[in-house]
């Protein structure tokens, strides 16, 4: 089925212009948890990370883009410390995600927020009040008079260094070469970043890190995914 309009009206945040798919199919059970598990867990528009309950001390990691939460799910279970950001516009994905950290038995010591990047990053979340960020495969936007659209870009890059504490760590991957050095020129020149592979370089893929729905569609492809990794100086 569809989100229902009550579930839409209540959670989506219509006035904040986003591309991509927002409403979708969901199954009677999963609209049923996130109706459970958005108002605990949930950080909409008028909250930020100081009212989310966060343990002191506790790292703080955001993933941007989680799709259906595999690699959120991953985070949560091979760093226990943490606390996770997940960030996600696409609320059947959310959906799946929330379904899965539940089931994983993580999702007490996850934040999930719908609403842009962008927004979360200026609004709800302080500066140096990260120790760490992930982007994994967004959106290529392959056309050029899209490129504007892709994610990383030049305020943007300078929004996510100025969140992170220093020392704190970006990792982002593509399995698009087009896109992974649009991005890898982008950090290489943001000013308080270090490219831990050197200047024009990629990282190889971390031992432990799963093969997520997009990687192995891109495999699927013929497409092999690259990595970058950077340091706040």
């Amino acid at each position: 089925m569809r989100l229902s309009k009550e579930f839409r009206d209540q959670f989506i945040q219509h006035e904040m212009r986003t591309h991509g798919r927002k409403n979708g199919f969901v199954t009677t059970g999963q609209e049923a948890r996130l109706l459970h598990w958005l108002p605990l867990i949930g950080l909409p528009k008028e909250k930020t990370l100081a009212d989310a309950n966060i343990p002191a001390g506790s790292p703080v990691v955001m993933e941007i883009g989680f799709g259906n939460g595999d690699f959120l799910v991953h985070l949560a279970e091979s760093h226990p410390e943490w606390i996770l950001i997940g960030v996600e516009i696409y609320l059947p994905g959310v959906a799946k995600a929330v379904g899965r950290l539940e089931d994983a038995g993580v999702i007490e010591r996850t934040r999930i927020t719908q609403l842009p990047a962008q927004y979360v990053l200026e609004h709800q979340v302080a500066a140096e009040q990260l120790d760490g960020l992930f982007v994994n495969h967004p959106d290529p936007w392959p056309k050029a008079r899209h490129h504007k659209r892709r994610i990383i870009q030049k305020d943007f890059a300078a929004l996510m260094v100025s969140r992170l504490k220093p020392g704190g760590f970006i990792k982002l991957a593509s399995d698009k070469p087009d896109l992974a050095e649009w991005m890898r020129d982008i950090l290489d020149v943001t000013p308080g970043l270090k490219n831990v592979a050197g200047v024009g370089g990629y990282i190889d893929r971390d031992a432990d890190r799963p093969e997520t729905k997009f990687e192995q569609r891109g495999l699927r492809a013929g497409r092999v995914s690259q990595f970058l990794h950077y340091v706040k100086e």
